[in-house]
């Protein structure tokens, strides 16, 4: 690691992040938020998210965010890679993208580059970046950002040694920022992380979401469930499940659903769910939020598969919530549920042992309990952790106190 020089804080801020974009939307709705959180303390400053997923426009632009586009690609069950939308092969998909991401990196020269889920990209292809910001932007902060838990210890060791992580990391990285606590799941002991590497690790605390400006539309004495699974490449099962029983308890209690599908749900749930709720009051199904922090701070009580952002969401205004994680192909949303279940913050179930009465009886039980989750043992300092790394970094920029979480 090369030692930065400080940049003059009179230059533009400019923060330019590679979002991984195999599956679903989790990680797009990461980067925009930790966008949108500096874009409100910083003057001048201008954020450049570059992916291939094609639902930015679903997730928002925050003021002072653009993005360039690259082709998406997809992930199939076995892990392999493929385009998404064009007749093209991989090779060819990824020649493509190297290009416009190098094009990019030259005409915005960031002075902080943040890249997000992989240190290398998909296949490799950040490393020519990486390079070329070694070489022509010498004082460019260079972060990796990680979420708490990526998969289970064997599995994630495996995955870094086979992709070189640390060796990347200690080649073109300077700092690493883990969006969780070490008090919560420790990541350099759980994943084996040593040396320079390990020395680079931050704990940022988890990422807490401000609330928006919009009005609420709750109404007293509502018992109002919604029901997430995230992008919804994968969470058939879980909508099938509350709309097959759960969904007709609730509104025959007086209650109202919001059964958000995703944007990525298969036309067959969509319909699926629209049959088994015609009838019933109160009840809507989305594909996507307009403001998915509106819609969880109304909520009475969440349903989801576990999501990281999500969970960050819920932690964030104490929402009585539900996980049924997913389980496959990797075990990190249950890890993070089963943690949190113990330390009071959501209940969690197994999903391979849960049936559509079993989900009723959780859902209908918590709406009349009016449990509240205790997330005091929870740092939810995140977003005012990076805030800080980032006016350290710009010498001081910052419009409003900083306040360093530890």
């Amino acid at each position: 690691m090369i030692a930065k020089a400080m940049p003059n804080p009179t230059l533009s801020r400019r923060v330019m992040v590679y979002c991984h974009d195999g599956m679903g939307i989790g990680h797009l709705r990461r980067s925009t938020a930790i966008c949108e959180h500096l874009s409100q303390s910083f003057d001048r400053s201008s954020f450049l998210i570059v992916t291939g997923t094609p639902y930015l426009p679903v997730v928002g632009l925050p003021p002072g965010l653009d993005y360039v586009k690259l082709p998406a690609i997809k992930k199939s069950s076995n892990g392999r890679y493929s385009s998404k939308s064009l007749s093209v092969r991989m090779q060819q998909l990824l020649n493509c993208r190297r290009a416009l991401l190098l094009a990019t990196v030259n005409y915005f020269k960031p002075t902080i580059l943040l890249v997000d889920k992989t240190p290398a990209g998909l296949h490799r292809e950040m490393i020519p970046v990486l390079k070329w910001v070694q070489r022509n932007c010498p004082d460019t902060l260079v972060v990796y950002g990680m979420r708490d838990i990526e998969d289970t210890q064997e599995v994630t060791r495996r995955q870094w040694e086979d992709g070189s992580y640390e060796q990347t990391l200690e080649d073109y990285y300077d700092e690493t920022w883990v969006y969780g606590s070490s008090s919560v799941f420790d990541v350099a002991e759980e994943y084996g992380i040593s040396g320079a590497t390990r020395e680079q690790l931050h704990y940022t605390g988890y990422l807490s979401r401000t609330p928006c400006t919009h009005e609420l539309q709750k109404r007293p004495g509502d018992r109002h469930v919604v029901v997430t699974v995230g992008g919804g490449t994968d969470g058939e099962d879980l909508i099938r499940r509350y709309v097959d029983d759960a969904v007709h308890a609730v509104a025959k209690s007086g209650g109202r659903s919001t059964i958000v599908a995703g944007p990525d749900a298969s036309p067959w749930i969509v319909s699926y769910v629209q049959q088994k709720i015609s009838d019933l009051p109160g009840t809507t199904v989305l594909s996507h939020a307009q403001c998915m922090s509106c819609l969880l701070r109304e909520a009475d009580f969440v349903v989801s598969m576990g999501g990281y952002n999500t969970m960050c969401e819920v932690a964030s205004w104490s929402v009585p919530t539900l996980i049924v994680p997913r389980v496959k192909p990797r075990y990190e949303q249950a890890m993070r549920a089963n943690l949190w279940k113990e330390l009071g913050i959501v209940d969690a179930v197994d999903p391979t042992t849960l049936t559509s009465e079993g989900l009723t009886s959780r859902v209908v039980s918590s709406l009349d309990d009016s449990w509240c989750p205790d997330t005091s043992a929870l740092d939810l300092g995140g977003m005012d952790f990076i805030r800080d790394r980032c006016a350290a970094h710009w010498n001081g920029g910052l419009r409003v106190e900083a306040s360093v979480s530890v």
